[in-house]
């Protein structure tokens, strides 16, 4: 009996053993997975923590290169401004300037001019007097253009008063364009006191206006509109045309230069914009140059095309020569099909 008690105490002892055994080993298990959790929630924490750090600072560059950029953008456009503002007052007080000192002087010569005077104005570097009508002057001389006629040309009186009124700037025209603007100057006396205007182009006009409103054109040939109506021209082997709209209708008119090397016959014809024939302008022939026996042929140096009046319609101008003494000049107006001037001028360098 105290045998069996004996037994079963050991074989319960041996039961609480295993049981505590099995405790222990849960207990161990346990303590091995929570240590392995609290690793692995240590490395995500860090992981976190180093993207945190790194938005941190990629934030922080972001931020200082716009508040950089900006900066430099404002300070660009603060001096550009600054710069803009200096100019123009710069500007506004050469201006302010220039207005006193001519405001000075046009006080000064209103005090001492008669009311009845021509206008005084001021050019860039010299007074100047205007004169009350156009002014226009061919090689310096004076043109009338007050009708359509071979007229004279006329020198000036420097001895007499009203003659300084001609010391004005023109605008000069050579070569069927514009040339240049200056001031006209008197020449030395070529006579008793009689000069010429120097200093300015072939056409020279006082006013400030557009005396080529259309452009010439220059050819070497005829037109074919105007060879089919004219088979007469292949007689001339010398022919420059020029072309324009000399009315401004939007029609060009033909105006054609024409030599015969042979016969030494030449001429100056116009034609319509249909290439009819509208009459000849000036011509000359070889028994009228000089005894000499030297050549003379028309050519296109004797033709200007401008508006000389200042009404849109673009003259024809003739430098008609002479034996001796200045050429005269014929001025012709083409408009609406009318043609007014002086037609069929025959020059002659034969002296009389």
């Amino acid at each position: 009996m105290e045998e069996l008690n004996k037994k079963d105490i050991e074989e319960k002892e041996n039961t609480v053993a295993e049981q505590t055994d099995n405790v222990e080993g849960d207990s161990t298990t346990e303590k091995k997975e929570t240590e392995n959790f609290r690793v692995k929630i240590g490395t995500v924490g860090n992981f976190v923590l180093l993207a945190f750090i790194i938005l941190i600072i990629g934030t922080g560059s972001l931020t200082y290169y716009l508040i950089h950029t900006a900066k430099n953008d404002y300070d660009k456009q603060y001096n550009e401004i600054i710069s803009n503002l200096t100019n123009e007052e710069l500007v506004k007080d050469e201006s302010d300037e220039a207005g006193t000192v001519a405001n000075i002087i046009d006080s000064a010569i209103s005090e001492v001019t008669p009311s009845n005077s021509p206008t005084t104005t001021t050019d860039e570097n010299t007074k100047k007097l205007m004169n009350e009508s156009l002014v226009v002057l061919y090689n310096g001389l004076i043109l009338d253009t007050t009708k359509m006629d071979e007229v004279k040309l006329q020198y000036l009186d420097s001895k007499k008063e009203e003659s300084d009124k001609y010391i004005i700037t023109y605008y000069s025209y050579e070569n069927y364009s514009f040339k240049e603007s200056k001031l006209g100057i008197f020449s030395s006396q070529l006579y008793d006191g009689l000069v010429k205007i120097d200093g300015v182009g072939k056409v020279a006009i006082s006013e400030d206006y557009d005396a080529m409103p259309r452009d010439v054109k220059v050819v070497n040939t005829v037109p074919a509109i105007v060879a089919e109506n004219n088979p007469k021209l292949v007689d001339y082997n010398s022919i420059k045309t020029l072309i324009v709209d000399l009315d401004g209708n939007g029609a060009d008119e033909y105006i054609l230069v024409l030599a015969n090397k042979s016969t030494g016959y030449s001429k100056i014809t116009l034609f319509d914009a249909k290439g009819s024939k509208v009459n000849d302008l000036a011509s000359i022939e070889k028994s009228k140059w000089r005894k000499s026996g030297a050549e003379y042929y028309l050519t296109i140096n004797n033709v200007e095309i401008i508006d000389v009046d200042n009404d849109g319609i673009m003259e024809i101008v003739v430098e008609i020569p002479h034996a001796a003494g200045d050429p005269t000049v014929s001025l012709l107006k083409y408009s609406n099909g009318i043609l007014s001037g002086k037609t069929g001028i025959e020059c002659s360098l034969l002296a009389e």
